[in-house]
C-alpha cells in the first residue's frame, strides 16, 4: 500500500509539473496569466494607424487671471510680461480692541509691506533683479491691455526694490511709502509690477489661483501695538455682474508683448498667448471593443523652434475631449476636457524628429463612451500653459504622409476568463 501511495504521489507531481510548464505567460499582455491558461493561443500584435482625422491649433482660452502664477518677464523684443494685483477695498476706518465699536478715521499708516511668493522654476534670473511697482489705477477695464500698459510711466512709479538672485526664493517682501495707502483709503488700489535687470529677466509670482493666499498687503494704522495690523488679500470688485471673473481678476498677468506662434500648417503647443492642439481620431471598432490594449502611443514629428529658449523643456500632456457633437466650435470643444493620461512628453523647443506620447489610458476611456455622441478627441497642452513662453511645434495632417501624426497600438486578442 505504501508503494502504491508513493507512486500515485509521484504521478500527481509529474502531472502538476507538466501543467505548469504548459502555462507559459506572455508578459506583453496586459491581462496577466488567466486561470488554467484559457485562450493562451493568442499573441501580441502591434499596428500603426493613420487614425488622426482632424487636427488644429487653437487658443487656450483659459481666461484672464486664471493662471497659477503671474509671469514677470522683460526679454528685449521677444516678450514683455507684467503683473497686476488689485486691492479694491482699502479700509478708511479702524476700531480699537475691546467692546467699544467706535470706528476711527485712518490718518496714519506705517510699515507697508507687500508679501509675495516667488516661483523661479523655468526662470531666467541674473545676479540682481529690480522690481518696479506702479500705480495703475484708472477707469480702463482689466481687459484693456494697451491702456493699462500705458500707465507704467515714471510719474506713476510708487517704488523700486532690488533683490539679489539668492534672495528670490520662496517669498519676498516689497516695502513702499504710507502715502500710497492714504491716497487710496476708502477706494480701490491697482498695482502694476514689472521686472528689469541689466540683461533679460524672467520669474513668476504665485497668484491667488495657486491657493494659500500667496500675496498679502499689510500695514499698521496706529503706533498702538494692541491694534492689529491691517492685512489684505488681492480682491477685485469688477466686473460687478460676474463674480467668477472678478475673482480671477484679483491678480493676473498683463501680457504686453507675447511670442510669435508657429506656422499655420503646424501643431503649436504653449507660447504666450497660450495655444493648445485639438486632435480627433477614428479608431477601428476591434481596437475599442475586442482586444486588450497593452500600449498606445501617439507618434508626432517635432519641428524645431529656436525662437526662445530652444534647449529648455516643455511638458506636454494629453487631455481627453468631453465635448459632444453638439459643440461644433473647435476652440470651445478644446476647453471641455478631462485629464485621463499619466504620461508626459518632455520636449525641447529646438529639437526635432519623432516623439512619442503614451495614451493607453485615453484609449481605454474611449471604450466607455459612444463615438457617435462624443468624438474620440485628445487635447494636447503644455503643463505650464499661460505661465511660460516656451512653444513646441509638430507636423500636422497637412504634412507629407511620413510626418503626419499616427497612432501605434500594441494589443492582445486574448480575453481573460479567470484569475491570475
Amino acid at each position: 500500500m505504501e508503494l502504491i501511495s508513493t507512486r500515485l504521489k509521484l504521478a500527481g507531481l509529474l502531472l502538476l509539473t507538466a501543467g505548469i510548464a504548459a502555462c507559459t505567460e506572455n508578459l506583453d499582455n496586459s491581462s496577466g496569466c488567466p486561470l488554467l491558461c484559457v485562450d493562451q493561443q493568442a499573441g501580441v500584435e502591434t499596428v500603426t494607424l493613420d487614425a488622426v482625422t482632424f487636427d488644429s491649433t487653437v487658443s487656450a482660452l483659459t481666461g484672464q487671471g486664471t493662471e497659477l502664477s503671474l509671469l514677470l518677464a522683460t526679454r528685449g523684443d521677444s516678450i514683455d510680461s507684467r503683473g497686476i494685483i488689485r486691492f479694491d477695498s482699502i479700509p478708511a476706518r479702524y476700531t480699537k480692541p475691546g467692546s467699544d465699536t467706535t470706528s476711527f478715521d485712518v490718518t496714519t499708516v506705517d510699515s507697508v509691506l507687500l508679501n509675495m511668493r516667488v516661483d523661479t522654476v523655468g526662470g531666467k534670473i541674473p545676479d540682481q533683479v529690480t522690481l518696479d511697482m506702479y500705480d495703475v489705477n484708472s477707469s480702463a477695464p482689466d481687459t484693456a491691455i494697451a491702456a493699462i500698459a500705458a500707465l507704467f510711466t515714471p510719474s506713476r512709479l510708487i517704488a523700486s526694490q532690488t533683490y539679489a538672485k539668492a534672495d528670490l526664493k520662496d517669498s519676498i517682501t516689497f516695502a513702499f511709502a504710507p502715502s500710497v495707502i492714504l491716497s487710496r483709503k476708502g477706494g480701490p488700489m491697482r498695482l502694476g509690477i514689472r521686472a528689469r535687470a541689466t540683461s533679460s529677466v524672467q520669474l513668476k509670482i504665485r497668484s491667488t489661483e495657486f491657493g494659500s493666499s500667496p500675496t498679502t498687503l499689510s500695514y499698521r494704522v496706529s503706533p498702538d501695538t494692541t491694534i492689529a495690523k491691517v492685512v489684505l488679500q488681492p480682491f477685485s470688485k469688477t466686473p460687478a455682474d460676474n463674480s467668477a471673473d472678478a475673482t480671477s481678476l484679483a491678480d493676473y498677468t498683463l501680457l504686453v508683448k507675447g511670442t510669435a506662434t508657429g506656422p499655420a500648417t503646424a501643431l503649436n503647443i504653449g507660447g504666450l498667448p497660450a495655444r493648445r492642439v485639438y486632435m480627433r481620431f477614428n479608431i477601428p471598432v476591434f481596437i475599442t471593443d475586442s482586444v486588450d490594449i497593452v500600449r498606445a502611443s501617439l507618434l508626432l514629428n517635432q519641428l524645431p523652434n529656436n525662437q526662445i529658449d530652444p534647449d529648455d523643456t516643455v511638458f506636454v500632456i494629453a487631455n481627453v475631449g468631453l465635448a459632444t457633437n453638439v459643440v461644433t466650435d473647435i476652440p470651445k470643444a478644446a476647453q471641455i476636457v478631462a485629464l485621463a493620461n499619466a504620461d508626459t512628453l518632455k520636449a525641447h523647443p529646438g529639437a526635432s524628429g519623432l516623439k512619442s506620447l503614451e495614451i493607453a489610458q485615453a484609449v481605454s476611456l474611449w471604450r466607455s463612451t459612444s463615438a457617435t455622441n462624443t468624438p474620440r478627441a485628445l487635447i494636447l497642452m503644455s503643463a505650464q500653459e499661460g505661465e511660460s513662453p516656451l512653444e513646441v511645434r509638430f507636423s500636422s495632417l497637412e504634412s507629407s504622409p511620413e510626418l503626419k501624426p499616427r497612432l501605434r497600438i500594441t494589443y492582445s486578442t486574448r480575453k481573460s476568463k479567470g484569475l491570475p
